[in-house]
């Protein structure tokens, strides 16, 4: 597709480079932004720049945090004894919407696929040895996926 902008089309290019967003959506958003008060893009584009710059991997975890360690590890009420296996981040947040756990968490970073070229060096299996390890975790709970 034509774009009367070079500028333009590289927006596009960069926006419909994420998942989930086709060609036409990355047009819609890009036209929204320029419709939108120059405040409002530059806003957009520094969270972004902070995004990437300043998340930290939580170092008991991984999971994202603006610390070393997360919220939920750095928690003294959450139970130490329960460690949910999840595969990445969106888990741990859809888990913690329920309300209804109170353990702690070891995200691997995603899931075994040769297919994909994804071994067990790959994802944070070491964390779950440590953890096994160290003799304070009397409960894993593994959710994952079947698939």
């Amino acid at each position: 597709m034509d774009y009367p902008s070079k500028v333009l089309a590289k927006a596009v290019d960069e926006i419909a480079g994420l998942p989930g967003i086709g060609r036409k959506t990355a047009l819609r958003l890009a036209l929204h932004l320029l419709k939108q008060p120059n405040s409002r893009a530059t806003s957009l584009g520094n969270s972004l720049i902070n995004l990437v710059n300043e998340i930290k991997y939580c170092k008991e975890c991984h999971n994202f945090s603006d610390f070393e360690i997360c919220e939920i590890c750095s928690n003294e009420k959450r139970n130490d004894e329960v460690i949910c296996i999840v595969e990445d981040v969106r888990d741990v947040i859809a888990i913690e919407n329920t309300g209804k756990y109170t353990g702690k968490y070891l995200i691997l970073g995603g899931k075994i696929s040769p297919m994909e070229g994804v071994g067990p060096n790959q994802l944070n299996i070491p964390s779950i040895e440590k953890k096994l390890n160290d003799g304070k975790v009397k409960e894993f709970i593994f959710a994952l996926s079947a698939t």
